[in-house]
């Protein structure tokens, strides 16, 4: 795995090094996806839950009361189901370990409860940032960053996580952002181009159908950055690097001779 080896790496380096993971194992990152989006966008298009997407008649985005608390709360979930498989995922790929989506599944659920919480904690914490301006929001983002990661590799509790994730972040905070930055440019740029597509397309289904599809393949790279950011900050801060190699090199433990005649 020479091309990832465990090293401190720059933001735009950190970058290459997702697309690497990503593409060491594209279609286990996307089933992963898939299996989380694929069901909702189902459960949308039957019950009719969604955002009414603009027309030139109608070139805002309008949405019922109902509508916007149930895709606020479902979304929070899906976010974090998702987000924790896919860190899950590109952990094992970037550690060299076994790639098993459904055991990456199995993984998230038993620590979903901490995940959700913790999640939107975080969440909260912007928001109240967000209403003191840009900067005290940004400063949120890159302290409790890596929450879901400590939640998911670390099996870290709520506070646990929160108070992992700053630790994690001090002295690092612009390379965070930096690393944050350049991935979500990308998302949005990506996201700006298929949504002018999509805004010429007058069926709903067909509109839901290729946003779907957008997040199933564009979506896990902004979790696998994180992730690869998350092990970064420990090369850098705790020498994770060192110790990984330790231990893989290290023999295993011998097995107790059968003496008996």
């Amino acid at each position: 795995m020479s091309d990832l080896v465990l090293r401190p790496r720059s933001a735009t380096e950190l970058l290459d090094a997702a697309f690497q993971v990503y593409r060491r194992a594209p279609m286990q990152f996307m089933v992963g996806v898939a299996a989380v989006y694929v069901p909702w966008l189902v459960i949308r298009l039957v019950l009719d839950v969604n955002i009414t997407p603009p027309t030139p008649s109608n070139p805002t985005i309008s949405v019922e009361l109902n509508q916007l608390i149930v895709l606020a709360a479902v979304g929070m979930g899906i976010f974090a189901l998702a987000g924790g498989v896919t860190t899950v995922l590109a952990s094992n790929v970037y550690l060299d370990r076994p790639v098993d989506v459904a055991a990456a599944f199995a993984q998230v659920l038993r620590r979903f409860v901490s995940l959700i919480v913790s999640s939107l904690a975080v969440v909260v914490l912007i928001a109240m940032g967000a209403m003191l301006f840009l900067l005290p929001a940004l400063y949120v983002v890159a302290r409790f960053y890596a929450v879901r990661q400590t939640v998911m590799l670390e099996d870290a509790g709520v506070g646990r996580a929160l108070s992992r994730a700053s630790e994690l972040s001090k002295g690092f905070k612009w390379h965070i952002l930096a690393t944050l930055f350049f991935v979500v440019v990308l998302t949005i740029a990506v996201d700006v181009g298929v949504s002018m597509l999509l805004s010429r397309l007058p069926s709903r289904v067909v509109v839901n159908l290729i946003s779907t599809a957008l997040a199933v393949v564009i979506g896990p790279l902004f979790g696998i950055t994180e992730t690869v950011l998350y092990y970064d900050l420990r090369i850098r801060k705790e020498g994770f690097d060192v110790e990984y190699l330790a231990a893989a090199a290290a023999p295993p433990p011998s097995q107790p001779t059968d003496v008996t005649a």
